[in-house]
């Protein structure tokens, strides 16, 4: 069997047009570099250099030779990208939601090295998210309906309610039972950046308030905990954003319970068999 490197020598070779160029872009000798070349003939079993004296040039063999090296270089590459690619892949969960609900609900899945894999998350419209899964793009998806195919696995794993958290001196507390987004909607409200497939609902019931985005939940809190701006939290968040001196009253409005459902297909089964136990 040819080595693959001495392929790379005689590319390089081609393309520098000497063995001293060829050496130091290689960085090894030229004597190296010289038997080498002649290595690669004897395991050809063909003369493919023309020598004269000190320098030596490919002849009309080894130029036919250097269009097959050529390929096999590129299919090598080739090669190796595709193992360092699955090799990255068996070691990694490409996790797609509509929301970030699922998050607070299943945290040793996503946080960082959950399940001792490298963890991606993205954020996208449940038709996207679903054709990426077939496609192989994720391994997992949380869709809010449910689906059936042969292939998939699709087990619901909660409904998320949405709530408003207000300070006991804002005006809607007076809703602490209870309250509807007709009651809130006209109020600024501070909001994380990134709520999926909630951005559709408030923005079918409160298209009078005026939102504060922010992107980073630490901020938020803070600035939820030292300002009287209403805020949102869900029954999964909850514990996590429950914020110091509010109260959290659930909006029973039908729009303010989102079901979610994980999605994977079933040869994913033993990865994600704790989900299907919930």
């Amino acid at each position: 069997m040819i080595d693959s490197q001495l392929l790379y020598y005689l590319i390089v070779f081609s393309e520098t047009g000497s063995l001293l160029k060829a050496s130091e872009l290689l960085h090894i000798s030229q004597p190296s570099l010289s038997k080498a070349m002649q290595k690669l003939e004897r395991e050809l079993d063909l003369v493919i250099f023309d020598r004269t004296g000190n320098k030596i040039t490919l002849n009309d063999d080894g130029k036919e030779i250097l269009y097959y090296a050529k390929d096999i270089m590129m299919m090598i590459n080739k090669l190796e990208a595709k193992a360092k690619d699955l090799k990255e892949k068996t070691q990694s969960i490409n996790i797609g939601l509509t929301a970030p609900g699922p998050m607070f609900k299943f945290p040793s899945l996503f946080a960082p090295g959950g399940m001792n894999k490298k963890i991606s998350v993205s954020t996208e419209g449940e038709k996207d998210l679903l054709k990426n899964l077939l496609n192989n793009v994720y391994d997992i998806i949380f869709i809010n309906n449910s689906i059936h195919a042969d292939n998939l696995v699709c087990k619901k794993i909660m409904t998320e309610h949405l709530y408003v958290s207000v300070p006991k001196t804002h005006f809607l507390y007076q809703y602490k039972d209870n309250i509807h987004f007709s009651d809130i909607d006209g109020q600024t409200v501070l909001l994380s950046s990134d709520i999926g497939c909630w951005t559709a609902v408030l923005d079918k019931h409160m298209n009078r308030s005026r939102f504060l985005k922010q992107s980073d939940p630490g901020e938020l809190k803070e600035i939820a905990e030292y300002s009287s701006i209403p805020s949102f939290v869900t029954n999964i968040s909850i514990s996590t954003n429950s914020i110091r001196n509010r109260i959290n009253i659930p909006i029973v409005d039908e729009d303010a319970y989102m079901d979610f459902y994980a999605v994977y297909k079933k040869e994913k089964l033993r990865l994600f068999d704790f989900l299907a136990q919930k």
